[in-house]
């Protein structure tokens, strides 16, 4: 019996060892299967991040450029340090904005053109560097945006305090010469207290300056426009009286007498514009400020007299009936 259970024993063990290595043989092949499996779909995995990758960074690469040359970069690189108030804002943006440095020349060593037969360890390499790229270029373009901020504020602070002053100015010497009952300068005065308490607030930001710099720059330009209106209306007053004054000089003195040379007479030359009277010299009388009329000397009952009108010496005769006068007189 032993000897017949040995033989069996026996012719088992080929058997099983078959069935082991049968096993054993589909266990590997399953799993180089599954391993061959994994690598395709893990580089295939790869190479779809790496591509979507190197779109993103091909877009934000474009809006990175694009921003440094835009025209906001360009403004703000052109202020100078007096032009704001605080000179560190240019000195920081400066250095950020990279102006002697065009992004077009920026140069780096992601890889954007691998194909399908890049290795899966050379894919995921690529697309780290490239994500690290793209977060690079946003975190600047913030702080670029950042810096171009603090530059236009400081701008916009400088220009409010210096509108400040303006209307300080403005309200000192416009006193006493807007209309009575304008009320300009009291709105001016209003916008002014309200622009420099806007000016000290540390919360104040770029809009809330550059809001109440035109504010006041309106109230500014009323003022002005109220004095211009004021001087220019005195102007035409005091013209118009001149004119009145001297029409009623005119009106007042034609009658007896007119200046410079318009006189013309029977005889007459000279230029003193004395008019005589019609018809001989009973209407004459001698000028003021002194002169002597003596005794007729030609005979026809005329006086010849001499008299002084501004320091001036004048003689008067008649011939026949005609006056003769050399020199100035003023007839009253």
């Amino acid at each position: 019996m032993k000897e017949n259970g040995s033989g069996d024993t026996s012719r088992r063990r080929p058997a099983v060892i078959v069935v082991v290595l049968v096993l054993v043989v589909a266990v590997i092949c399953g799993g180089g299967l599954w391993w061959h499996n994994h690598a395709v779909r893990e580089h295939d995995q790869a190479l779809t991040s790496y591509r979507a990758v190197v779109r993103d960074y091909a877009s934000q690469e474009g809006r990175y450029r694009s921003y440094l040359d835009s025209d906001e970069v360009k403004s703000a690189s052109a202020i100078k340090e007096e032009e704001v108030s605080d000179a560190k804002t240019v000195l920081a943006m400066s250095r950020d904005v990279k102006t002697t440095k065009p992004a077009s020349s920026r140069k780096t060593s992601v890889k954007t053109g691998l194909t399908g037969d890049a290795s899966t360890r050379e894919l995921k390499k690529a697309t780290e560097n490239l994500s690290a790229q793209i977060s690079r270029m946003k975190a600047e373009v913030r702080t670029i945006k950042a810096k171009v901020l603090a530059v236009n504020t400081s701008k916009a602070h400088k220009q409010l305090s210096d509108a400040i002053g303006n209307a300080d100015k403005i309200l000192a010497d416009s006193n006493g010469k807007v209309p009575d009952g304008n009320h300009s300068r009291d709105e001016l005065t209003k916008t002014l207290d309200s622009a420099k308490k806007i000016l000290e607030d540390r919360k104040s930001v770029l809009k809330t300056f550059t809001d109440a710099k035109t504010t006041l720059d309106t109230k500014i330009q009323a003022v002005n426009n109220a004095v211009n209106a004021k001087a220019a209306q005195d102007a035409a007053d005091a013209a118009a009286a001149a004119q009145a004054q001297a029409a009623s000089a005119a009106t007042s003195g034609g009658s007896s007498y007119s200046s410079g040379s318009s006189y013309s007479g029977s005889g007459y030359s000279g230029g003193s514009g004395y008019s005589a009277p019609s018809g001989g010299g009973s209407g004459y009388r001698a000028p003021s400020g002194g002169g002597s009329a003596p005794a007729p000397s030609n005979g026809g009952g005329h006086p010849t007299w001499t008299g002084t009108i501004d320091g001036s010496s004048a003689t008067q005769h008649w011939d026949g009936n005609t006056s003769i006068t050399e020199g100035n007189i003023d007839i009253q």
